[in-house]
């Protein structure tokens, strides 16, 4: 081949390659840039249902009111997709329509559209845009008919009394609260003390309402007064659903593979799920196997694989059926693996928990894009929404601190530095909200325990100055 030959091959390949990097930046950029900016980008107007909008029928459309029609239809899909059904789209003008049935009852529900916006010259663009809405209540109040007045008639039979009010999601700690009471204390999402038990359970479910006492064969769980609600079968590891009425599993009754994923409701019964798809090198010992999520309002669970601590295996096992929508295998363990409560992120730590260098990778799945990352945190948990992450901030000889970063954009939005004492960090998402519970506290277990929110605000359950120890 000649030089200039040579060169002209050459020049294209670069070029293919700048495309192809061109492209996947623009991916990257859309994801990050919030709703308005990846509308704008897919050239859409307006969406319905709107982002946030609440009492969305469990039947309608959903609607994407483009500014031009694109050259190719978007792809549409609805989160979690337990019992939904999608028809086939079609345009209205320039809106694509596509009619969806099959939503639960009073739940929060994800839309995500998928649009190629690729010209069809060699250059590839993906676009993806993320709203939310919460569909409404099947139970309408009956009017109550306008009838006369009677005229009133004294009767020794007292009126019928109101029923109790809801008791609101809660945090729970085991310690010494202000008035001096020592058990389990759980306070709502803005800091207040409603509820004390002697006992009653160490491990409490996402929502708060229900406690968990880890560690023996048939496990009682109560609810937030101290009463039974029900018990799961002994496997262990377990870990609690998204929706706080059920448990996922880990079958350990031999330590020879395959382990099952099961599933266990609080009625003490076991539901076999699938075989977990990990297998052990030749010559070496079985793996541990544990959960990282456990979602029945997306329908997936997350389990992990490996040894001494690391993680070498990962894999994303639907519910509904069994089927394995991603699996990877991590030639250099990680040091953790913490996943969002759906599942749909997971936080990859490379690297020791005391090197300020570490880096943790976010990877959207089932997808297994890598779509940002974090140094200098041990990432302990994610917002109910995916946007936030929190942990402890690492040093050279351990966690100095906590910390809340929108990991999209790299923006710390809480910091409480405990310098230089070493700290262990926990959290936990307000389900179906966009505030974390940070509990941070020293080698004797003396601490705080703070509710931050996504713009910085943060509040201070009083804990008091004596050992405490999270629930979650």
């Amino acid at each position: 081949m000649t030089n200039w030959a040579k060169q002209l091959a050459g020049a294209v390949l670069v070029l293919a390659f700048a495309l192809a990097i061109g492209g996947f930046v623009m991916v990257l950029r859309a994801q990050q840039g919030g709703l308005a900016a990846t509308m704008v980008a897919a050239h859409i107007r307006a969406v319905s249902p709107p982002d946030g909008a609440t009492n969305v029928p469990l039947s309608g459309e959903i609607r994407a009111d483009y500014i031009s029609r694109p050259n190719h239809d978007p792809v549409i899909k609805l989160e979690p997709p337990a019992g939904v059904t999608l028809d086939n789209g079609l345009w209205d003008g320039t809106t694509f329509v596509i009619d969806y049935h099959g939503l639960r009852d009073n739940s929060l529900y994800h839309v995500e559209l998928d649009q190629d916006d690729s010209s069809g010259k060699g250059e590839h663009k993906q676009i993806k845009v993320r709203w939310s809405f919460r569909t409404g209540s099947l139970h309408v109040a009956t009017p109550t008919p306008i009838v006369s007045t009677p005229t009133p008639v004294t009767s020794s039979t007292p009126a019928p009394s109101s029923p109790p009010p809801t008791t609101p999601h809660l945090i729970w700690y085991s310690g010494q609260n202000a008035a001096g009471f020592n058990g389990l204390v759980g306070s709502d999402w803005n800091g207040q003390q409603l509820k004390t038990l002697k006992a009653g359970g160490n491990v409490q479910s996402p929502d708060g309402l229900r406690l968990y006492g880890a560690g023996t064969p048939g496990t009682q769980v109560n609810d937030a007064d101290g009463n039974k609600a029900g018990a799961i079968a002994g496997y262990s590891p377990s870990m609690w659903a998204d929706d706080s009425q059920q448990f996922c599993g880990v079958t350990y009754r031999t330590s020879a593979p395959p382990l099952s994923l099961v599933m266990m409701p609080l009625d003490g019964s076991v539901h076999t799920v699938a075989p977990i798809p990990f297998t052990a090198a030749p010559g070496t010992m079985p793996q541990e196997v544990s959960l990282a999520a456990c979602s029945d309002l997306a329908g997936r669970a997350i389990v992990i694989g490996g040894s001494n601590g690391n993680v070498s295996n990962m894999a994303m096992i639907s519910l509904a059926d069994g089927n394995v929508s991603y699996q990877t295998r991590y030639p250099n363990p990680l040091t953790r693996l913490v996943a969002s409560h759906d599942g749909r992120y997971v936080a990859e730590q490379i690297g020791g928990t005391a090197q300020g260098s570490s880096t943790t990778l976010i990877r959207e799945l089932p997808a297994g894009m890598v779509v940002g990352q974090v140094t200098g945190i041990t990432v302990e948990g994610f917002s109910w929404d995916g946007s936030l992450v929190a942990g402890g901030i690492q040093g050279n000889s351990g966690l100095t601190g906590a910390e809340v970063i929108q990991w999209q954009n790299h923006q710390v939005v809480w910091n409480r530095c405990g310098c230089p004492s070493p700290f262990a960090v926990r959290v936990i998402a307000q389900p179906e909200g966009s505030r974390l519970a940070v509990g941070a506290f020293d080698q004797h277990q003396v601490g705080t325990l703070t509710v931050v929110d996504g713009s910085g605000v943060a509040l201070t359950v009083p804990v008091g100055n004596r050992p405490f120890l999270p629930l979650f």
